[in-house]
């Protein structure tokens, strides 16, 4: 038995409950814990605290089985804890109700059900232990408007601002349709209390929003998810916004499809409708549609698209139209190579205030050297390819940078060899330039540092165009370092 008090002491005396055997936990006259402000905490009974609203609650029902069975209404809080969670018919969640799920379940459906959330769901997995949800029976999966083998969704319709804010931390979720609402899996209506942080996204369909739908003044936050291969049969492969302001921001959204044939019927990977979303520090690269003049996004405004990285471009502060360079191999095929030109190319100011979170979707964390990427990846200074960087070593700098017409590259070592060099790359990974360093030095007291200036042309002498270059520096046919700057005409 351990009591909690309001002011955070902790007394360890004897509460004096009034009959805990048979199940009274109430304290008796002369308990210490009567005037102390305690809650009493009960046995075998799971706590869930909150402690941005300062908050703790009991969860009633705490499941601890290697499978439970849920459906229907849920009417006092649960926590899941089984290994899995088989759902057996639709689940609603009733208003001023917390269902929370525990890190490393997988939500099976049973059949196509879905969970309808009128109260708070609390699914916070952790960077090495998702909570999964997904389809029993997958492998009868398909991309049409059939039931077999996928799930409902989850439904998040005119909450009342009263409960608390339902958050949905590193998760799966997979195999869901949705055609009667819009919205694959998400379909937010009137709610904007969510959060949907680190979580992938990933062959689901819908008729509009193949992932994701908001409707109806919503405003949730989006931030650092992976949106692969979900399907829309009319538009909005992963994202429809209808009337709706919600916060976009550090996804990658890649290789998702828009089915609609009409070749003259504009569509996008991000289909708005008299809305404003605020569309942030994304990846949104590599999904199709039939419309003869492709783009990504649909009537965005370019005063709420800053500092994306978006195929085809798109106007907005920031916003950058070149191959992300992905590393394309492990369980984070999405994560950014070396020399992706999204590397500290994000911003750190997100709309509305709101803030980072401390890590990423593969766990690193979500700022580096005080700047941050576009995508849901942060590169943390190691390289994707057979090398290191290790800038820090040689300190490889340019300056002035940006610059504009040359910039002076500089490095620190005391092993230069004739073979030495500087490569310079373009965005497209083309190698434009090779100078030599051999003969290029200064003094200092214990090391040897390097310079050589480079001109902004290319190997035959021409002049290159404004954009982003990548520089490595090579010592005895070795890389040892890569660094990035910015011609500007």
């Amino acid at each position: 038995m351990v009591s909690w008090a309001i002011d955070n002491n902790v007394i360890g005396t004897d509460p004096l409950l009034v009959n805990p055997e048979n199940g009274d936990y109430s304290v008796t006259s002369g308990s210490p814990a009567e005037d102390y402000g305690c809650q009493i905490f009960l046995p075998n009974t799971r706590y869930v605290y909150l402690p941005e609203e300062e908050v703790i609650y009991q969860a009633k029902n705490t499941y601890r089985r290697s499978s439970i069975e849920v459906g229907g209404s849920i009417t006092s809080d649960e926590f899941w804890s089984a290994d899995t969670i088989k759902v057996i018919d639709n689940v609603i969640i009733e208003n001023g109700i917390t269902v929370s799920i525990e890190a490393g379940v997988k939500v099976i459906f049973q059949g196509y059900y879905s969970i309808d959330v009128k109260g708070t769901i609390l699914a916070l997995g952790e960077p090495e232990n998702l909570i999964h949800f997904t389809s029993e029976f997958p492998a009868a999966f398909m991309i049409d408007h059939s039931e077999f083998g996928a799930w409902n969704g989850i439904k998040f319709n005119n909450i009342s601002t009263l409960n608390n804010t339902s958050k949905l931390e590193y998760c799966i979720f997979e195999y869901s349709k949705s055609f009667e609402e819009k919205g694959g899996v998400i379909h937010i209506y009137d709610a904007s209390d969510l959060e949907i942080t680190n979580c992938i996204f990933r062959n689901n369909v819908a008729n509009f929003g193949g992932a994701i739908s908001f409707e109806y003044h919503s405003a949730p936050k989006v931030f650092g998810n992976v949106f692969e291969n979900n399907h829309a049969f009319i538009s909005g492969s992963p994202i429809y916004c209808s009337y709706s302001y919600p916060i976009i921001a550090n996804n990658t959204i890649v290789s998702n499809f828009v089915l609609n044939e009409e070749t003259f019927h504009e569509t996008a990977a991000i289909h708005t409708f008299i809305s404003k979303p605020q569309i942030t520090n994304n990846i949104i690269w590599n999904n199709e549609t039939n419309f003869y003049d492709p783009h990504q996004l649909m009537w965005c405004k370019a005063f709420y698209t800053t500092y994306n990285n978006i195929e085809f471009g798109h106007e907005g502060k920031g916003n950058i139209e070149q191959d992300p360079q992905f590393t394309g191999t492990g369980i984070h095929p999405f994560a950014l190579n070396v020399d992706s030109p999204c590397v500290d190319s994000g911003t750190l100011f997100l709309p509305f205030g709101f803030e980072f979170p401390e890590f990423d979707l593969a766990g690193n964390s979500r700022t580096f050297n005080d700047s941050v990427d576009i995508g849901a990846f942060e590169w943390n200074g190691v390289g994707t390819e057979n090398y290191e960087l290790q800038i820090t070593n040689y300190e490889l700098s340019n300056y002035p940078n940006p610059f504009n017409p040359s910039t002076t590259i500089s490095f620190e070592t005391t092993n230069l060899h004739e073979n030495s060099r500087i490569e310079i790359y373009n965005l497209k990974g083309q190698k434009i330039k090779t100078l030599d360093c051999s003969n290029s030095l200064a003094a200092t007291s214990k090391e040897l540092t390097h310079s050589i200036v480079w001109n902004g042309t290319d190997q035959k002498g021409k002049p290159v165009s404004s954009g982003i270059y990548f520089y490595k520096l090579i010592i005895d046919g070795e890389y040892n370092a890569s660094n990035k700057m910015i011609l500007l005409k």
